[in-house]
């Protein structure tokens, strides 16, 4: 009988330029036990060569789902797993795929959960990883890190093909789309930009890290409402203060900042205060 879980695992690429790689892929996922292929803004369009190589994936190819851009890609998606074999940066924080392997079909029992591939020459660029709530790395010789499209996908698919042959399905909470957590996000940034938490030289750098943090944390849709709440009062109260200008922050009694040192000293009453 067939596993439901991998009818939930969607392998979404992301600007291929080589038809003869979707083809390759298709052939993967279906070694795999994949079927469901999405393909977003391609760069290419399928071909002999893509048939050719699909051989017994010839299903999954005739049946991948083109999209004009990655956002209506992975709208309908409840987790989204980026690829990255770059280092540094926003890149720090990324798993091998058997450790990651395990969550994935631990989530897809119950909900759709995507793994993103990027184009053959460049990856993944930050601003496609920025909806990705993890990033898995695959493990090479530090001086070769390069791996073919169709290579990573059979990779990783192979992994969460063996985590379906060894665990049962657990009961998890079902996640926000990715639609709805991106929305929360876009609040968010607004809010604390209102506030002067952020500021336009430092807030992708800052919602970067946000997103890592909410991300590890698998958001339901009760989640996303309570910070959606907490951002709109923010802003809210941002908007009752005084204005507050770019660069500067709120105001605190008692309180002066001066880079970040401060010095206690007291008052006339004796009472302790901060003062820079």
């Amino acid at each position: 009988m067939r596993d439901p879980r991998l009818d939930n695992i969607i392998i979404i690429l992301k600007g291929t330029k080589h038809p003869g790689n979707i083809g390759s892929v298709a052939r993967a996922m279906r070694n795999m036990g994949l079927v469901h292929l999405r393909l977003a803004a391609p760069q290419c369009h399928r071909n002999e060569e893509s048939e050719r190589l699909a051989r017994a994936g010839h299903a999954v190819l005739e049946n991948a789902r083109v999209y004009r851009t990655l956002r209506g890609a992975i709208r309908d998606l409840r987790l989204l797993i980026g690829t990255t074999g770059k280092t540094g940066g926003h890149r720090t924080q990324t798993f091998a795929p058997r450790s990651l392997a395990e969550r994935i079909m631990t989530a897809a029992s119950s909900q759709k959960v995507g793994i993103l591939f990027g184009p053959e020459d460049t990856g993944l660029v930050d601003a496609d990883l920025l909806p990705c709530q993890l990033l898995i790395r695959i493990p090479t010789e530090a001086s070769a890190r390069s791996i073919n499209l169709a290579q990573s996908v059979m990779i990783i698919s192979y992994e969460v093909f063996l985590a379906h042959l060894a665990h049962e399905p657990a009961r998890v909470p079902k996640s926000a789309t990715v639609e709805q957590v991106e929305a929360m996000y876009d609040q968010l940034r607004e809010s604390l930009l209102e506030i002067g938490f952020l500021h336009e030289q430092n807030a992708q750098h800052m919602m970067f890290a946000l997103r890592r943090l909410l991300g590890r944390a698998g958001l339901e849709n009760s989640d996303v409402g309570m910070i959606r709440g907490i951002a709109r009062q923010i802003a809210w109260y941002g908007q009752k203060q005084l204005p507050v200008n770019q660069g500067s922050q709120i105001p605190c009694p008692g309180v002066r900042t001066s880079g970040t040192e401060l010095r206690v000293q007291k008052r006339k009453t004796g009472r302790p205060h901060l003062e820079s």
